[in-house]
């Protein structure tokens, strides 16, 4: 299976297209003229649009596409799925999905993760090493929970869902917030050598290029997957101790109490 990654000219967004033996799925296509001209340019039947959430920055260009490929499935989760349709005059999910369902494309296959917390019904589609993670996971970061979201069930993504997954697994998210990310991590943790060495290369990545890493390089340096790491939480309890109290009053373990530290962190940064 291919990934081609879209950059949107209506936001900030990346998107994507999936393609394997002529058969093609968009994955968040908020730019819609942008996704029928990469399903013009390659030639492809599209079979579907995969939604991960049902933020406006991600399915906005859904109308516009499935008018235009009226034979394509709208898929989204069973969690999502009635925010979805509700913001749209045209077009209902045709298929909801949940854990463990598969969506065929030619000769591949792509499995749905649940990965809530950006939203409750936040899913991610993967297929062999390349993880369509929506707004779960960044570089250097993780998703927000200010629209709709919970710190505490996105805990339980990064502690229950993405560990299970391959170190080599890219993933592609809906943004790059690369560079913010990363100066960030530098601001609380001054000698993440991890996230110095990526910052020079994610400054140099063109605008209309993703800078992309795999699981396993997040796992190295990314504060949200080292909930666990004892220095990390000492220097937050030392050095932000009113937040991580106040984290720690909502959480149920010190992990827990750690990465909702650092994404309060990163609200205020």
């Amino acid at each position: 299976m291919r990934v081609d990654m879209l950059e949107s000219r209506v936001s900030d967004n990346f998107f994507y297209g999936v393609h394997d033996d002529e058969e093609a799925a968009l994955v968040d296509p908020v730019d819609g003229e942008r996704a029928l001209e990469w399903v013009r340019q390659k030639g492809v039947d599209l079979r579907y649009v995969l939604n991960t959430h049902f933020h406006q920055d991600h399915i906005g260009g859904n109308s516009t596409v499935l008018e235009s490929r009226p034979g394509a499935t709208l898929v989204a989760s069973r969690g999502d799925a009635d925010r979805i349709e509700a913001q749209s005059s045209t077009h209902g999910v045709d298929r909801r999905v949940e854990k463990g369902d598969v969506i065929p494309l030619g000769e591949s296959a792509l499995e749905v993760l649940e990965t809530p917390g950006h939203t409750p019904g936040h899913v991610s589609f993967l297929e062999d090493q390349h993880l369509l993670s929506g707004d779960t996971i960044f570089v250097g970061g993780a998703g927000n929970c200010s629209f709709g979201g919970d710190p505490g069930t996105l805990f339980e993504t990064f502690r229950d869902v993405l560990p299970a997954l391959d170190d080599d697994v890219t993933f592609y998210p809906g943004h790059d917030y690369a560079v913010r990310d990363l100066e960030f991590i530098l601001s609380i943790e001054p000698d993440n050598a991890g996230a110095e060495s990526l910052l020079d290369e994610a400054r140099s990545t063109p605008d209309d290029e993703l800078f992309a890493t795999t699981l396993g390089e997040e796992r190295s340096y990314n504060p949200f997957f080292r909930y666990e790491d004892t220095l990390l939480r000492g220097r937050l309890e030392t050095e932000y101790a009113d937040t991580y109290e106040t984290c720690a009053s909502r959480a149920d373990s010190t992990a827990e109490a750690t990465f909702r530290t650092v994404r309060e962190l990163r609200n205020r940064w």
